[in-house]
């Protein structure tokens, strides 16, 4: 009998721990697992909407406030622009009202230097004429005295030739005497 129990405790043993099998199965795969589990995905998927709702708000909302940011940024440099092209401008006019005046000085000074040189040219220009005017007459006046000198020289020159020529002397020749001393005068005359 014992070993008969033994099987009918083991039996009933099988049968508890079968039991408790299906019970510990019939656990884990109730349902509501399953129904956290899905709550959970839903309620993931709800937060992540919302955020990405809040998010795609948000950069929206950025968005609008970057451009117009920008373009108040763009505003503010097309006035910073403008003033420093007006003040180029305006830098530019004075440079060239300088500049004006600078070279309008400078052609005054050239007028007043040059009306100067001119005067001082003239004044000396006419002495220099006056000079040559003077040279020339005492010039004339030189050829005209040396002129008359020249005429003078020559009608005394014309008086000489005209004059008549003096005699030509003669001389006695003795022709059967020599003299020594008429030697050398013959040698010369006949030389």
């Amino acid at each position: 009998m014992a070993s008969k129990m033994d099987v009918s405790v083991l039996v009933t043993q099988m049968h508890e721990t079968l039991s408790t099998i299906h019970e510990t199965i019939a656990f884990l795969s109730a349902t509501g697992h399953d129904e956290r589990l899905d709550e959970l995905e839903r309620r993931r998927d709800s937060t992540i909407q919302s955020l990405i709702a809040a998010f795609s708000a948000e950069s929206e909302s950025l968005n609008q406030k970057r451009k117009l940011e920008r373009d108040e940024i763009a505003e503010r440099r097309r006035v910073e622009d403008e003033e420093r092209e007006r003040r180029r401008r305006a830098e530019d006019e004075e440079l060239a009202a300088r500049d004006r005046k600078q070279d309008e000085v400078r052609d005054g000074k050239l007028q007043e230097e040059t009306g100067e040189i001119e005067e001082e040219t003239d004044v000396l220009m006419s002495q220099v004429e006056e000079e040559a005017e003077r040279v020339v007459e005492d010039g004339k006046e030189r050829l005209k005295t040396l002129e008359e000198k020249r005429r003078e020289l020559n009608r005394l020159i014309d008086e000489q030739l005209k004059m008549p020529l003096p005699a030509t002397l003669t001389r006695a020749r003795r022709g059967t005497r020599t003299n020594s001393f008429m030697r050398p005068v013959v040698a010369a005359e006949s030389s």
